[in-house]
């Protein structure tokens, strides 16, 4: 096919299409459809509608009901009492202790790695520990987070000796 016979084809569809959905013209019931449709409105006056509309609004409004307040606040979580049981108490407060008691925990330092080097004199050890301030590398004798000091240093274990009571605490590779 060529072009001609693409736009011949075409417009032959378009103008079967448009004689298809265009409605026969009957004059004669057309003139019948109008006059139906006007002695309609002559018989329904709009006054009559707008009169018959507002008298029943009228009787619409007078049949609502006085306000009545709500039985609840949204506003609050509790119901509402009746006067009769509001009543003001008097609360004494307690007394609050603001000393401060000692508590002995064990410090949040764990024991990450343990490392070694070689020298002439032995194996010195660095212990690697891990706390809420960050990565410590210590050797005997170093101070831990200012209450501990490294007193040993083993292949899997480290012992911290506290400044303040002297006790030991032995921390462990974990495996």
């Amino acid at each position: 096919m060529t072009w001609k016979s693409y736009a011949a084809a075409s417009g032959a569809t378009v103008l079967a299409g448009w004689l298809a959905s265009t409605p026969p013209v009957d004059v004669v019931e057309n003139r019948h459809v109008a006059q139906s449709r006007t002695s309609r409105a002559a018989a329904v006056s709009p006054s009559s509608d707008i009169v018959e509309q507002a008298t029943r609004l009228q009787a619409r409004i007078r049949r609502e009901t006085a306000y009545v307040r709500p039985q609840r606040n949204p506003f609050q979580f509790e119901a509402p009492r009746p006067a009769a049981e509001t009543r003001a108490t008097i609360v004494e407060p307690l007394p609050i202790d603001l000393s401060v008691p000692e508590i002995h925990t064990a410090p949040s330092v764990t024991l990450a790695g343990v490392a070694e080097d070689s020298l002439q004199s032995g194996v010195e050890r660095t212990a690697i520990l891990s706390s809420p301030t960050g990565v410590l590398v210590v050797r005997i004798g170093d101070e831990v987070l200012g209450q501990y000091r490294v007193a040993a240093i083993e292949e899997t274990a480290v012992e911290l000796l506290s400044l303040t009571d002297g006790s030991t605490l032995r921390l462990s590779l974990a495996r």
